[in-house]
C-alpha cells in the first residue's frame, strides 16, 4: 500500500499554511520550537521542489503539471521562512508573504478537490 505523491503534496500545502501564516489563531509558529519548524520547512520544501523539478517538468502541458509547477514554486518560497530565523530572512519576502499564501491556498483547495473527486 502506498500513499499518491499528490495527497503528500496537498498535506505539505497545508502544512506550510498552518505554519506559516501570522493570523493569530491559526498560526502555530509562535509555539512551535525553531528546530521543528526547520524540519518542517526541510519537509515543505522538499515536498515543492519535488513538484517542481520531478512532476512540472515531465508533464508541462499538462494541467497538473503547470499546478505542480505553481504550487511548488510557492510552497519552496514560503519554506525559506520556515528554515530561516526571523532575523535572517530575506526582506523582499515580508510584501510577498500574504499573496503566497494566498495563492498556495487556492492550490491547496484545487488539490483537495481534485483528489476528493478521485
Amino acid at each position: 500500500m502506498f500513499i499518491p505523491m499528490g495527497t503528500v503534496v496537498a498535506v505539505c500545502m497545508i502544512i506550510t499554511l498552518v505554519f506559516v501564516n501570522r493570523i493569530p489563531v491559526l498560526s502555530l509558529n509562535r509555539i512551535t520550537p525553531p528546530v521543528i519548524l526547520r524540519v518542517i520547512g526541510i519537509v515543505t520544501g522538499a515536498a515543492g521542489l519535488w513538484n517542481v523539478l520531478w512532476y512540472a517538468l515531465r508533464h508541462p502541458t499538462q494541467f497538473w503539471g503547470l499546478m505542480a509547477l505553481g504550487s511548488g514554486l510557492l510552497m519552496t518560497l514560503l519554506s525559506v521562512l520556515l528554515v530561516l530565523s526571523p532575523d535572517r530572512q530575506p526582506a523582499m519576502l515580508t510584501p510577498v508573504r500574504p499573496f503566497a499564501l494566498i495563492g498556495l491556498l487556492g492550490f491547496a483547495i484545487t488539490y483537495a478537490v481534485g483528489i476528493y473527486r478521485l
